[in-house]
């Protein structure tokens, strides 16, 4: 399985799962209107989200997984590149020397004692 790939499935139950979040707060605190920002490490699963004619990557993805692009054209859902290094959540989710894990919390805004 491609990179770009699983990183084009990932934006598309991440953006579900988002907008499911952006409903329950927006019966909660309100009505949102700004989209709701995904970030993603993968420049081209992004550039194909944007430009969703046939190319020779997208040969192997469902059709289901297309709804990503549906969602972005909307404007429901901003997704933006950002570097690998900079991925706050990896934190929350992978094994990371000490140091990048206390910067990852303080930029959560946890306290590391």
């Amino acid at each position: 399985m491609s990179t770009t790939k699983s990183k084009y499935v990932v934006a598309t139950h991440g953006g579900k799962e988002a907008l499911w979040l952006h409903s329950l707060i927006s019966e909660v605190f309100g009505n949102i209107t700004s989209p709701t920002t995904l970030f993603s490490d993968n420049q081209v699963a992004i550039t194909l989200t944007h430009n969703h004619q046939y190319h020779p990557r997208m040969k192997h993805i469902d059709m289901q997984y297309y709804w990503i692009c549906w969602v972005i054209e909307k404007g429901s859902i901003w997704l933006v590149y950002c570097p690998m290094d900079d991925m706050v959540a990896d934190a929350l989710t992978k094994v990371l020397p000490s140091t990048k894990v206390k910067y990852f919390t303080a930029s959560l805004g946890l306290h590391v004692k």
